[in-house]
């Protein structure tokens, strides 16, 4: 009987456990499903410093070289593969010919700056335009007074208001007698 007893108490139990609570809505007691995001990708490695250009690169007796500008420093220079600058932090990994593409240490990768396809004007090429001049009482040519020398040295020059201005002729320089 004893037996009995702990077995009816133990069917209780689990019936109780396993019961809805009579105050809850029907099917809340449901567990909710576990929504899994995706993990996001890592994002792009940043290089130490983003003022870095790719100018130019070519290749001499089977070797790449590449000419890395910083623009935070106004300074640029020549590397090959494997060749580092700014104390090591700018070091050159590898280079792909058919996408024209370098990748620095880090992940961070250059490649030439596409071009616009417009032709820039040259300073020294274009022409320099000439102010026009106003017409005004300033700039309107002045007649030439008349010069008139007579035999004696004294000039004459009449001005074009009319005027005549009469200027006596000079006094030959005497030298002192040593």
């Amino acid at each position: 009987m004893f037996k009995s007893f702990i077995f009816v108490q133990l069917l209780v139990v689990v019936y109780c456990v396993d019961a809805q609570n009579p105050f809850l809505r029907p099917g809340s007691d449901r567990p909710k499903p576990v929504i899994q995001r995706p993990i996001p990708p890592p994002p792009p490695p940043k290089p130490q410093n983003t003022n870095l250009e790719l100018r130019g690169f070519f290749k001499f007796k089977d070797e790449w070289f590449f000419s890395i500008f910083d623009k935070g420093k106004n300074k640029g220079v020549w590397l090959k593969k494997g060749d580092s600058f700014d104390d090591g932090k700018v070091e050159i990994e590898s280079f792909n010919p058919d996408t024209e593409v370098v990748k620095l240490k880090g992940g961070f990768t250059l490649s030439l700056k596409k071009s616009e396809n417009k032709i820039l004007a040259v300073p020294s090429c274009m022409p320099v335009k000439k102010p026009t001049p106003k017409a005004s009482a300033s700039t309107k040519p002045k007649p030439v007074p008349r010069q008139v020398t007579s035999p004696s040295g004294v000039r004459r020059i009449v001005t074009s208001s009319g005027k005549t201005i009469t200027i006596p002729p000079r006094n030959p320089i005497v030298t002192p007698k040593k």
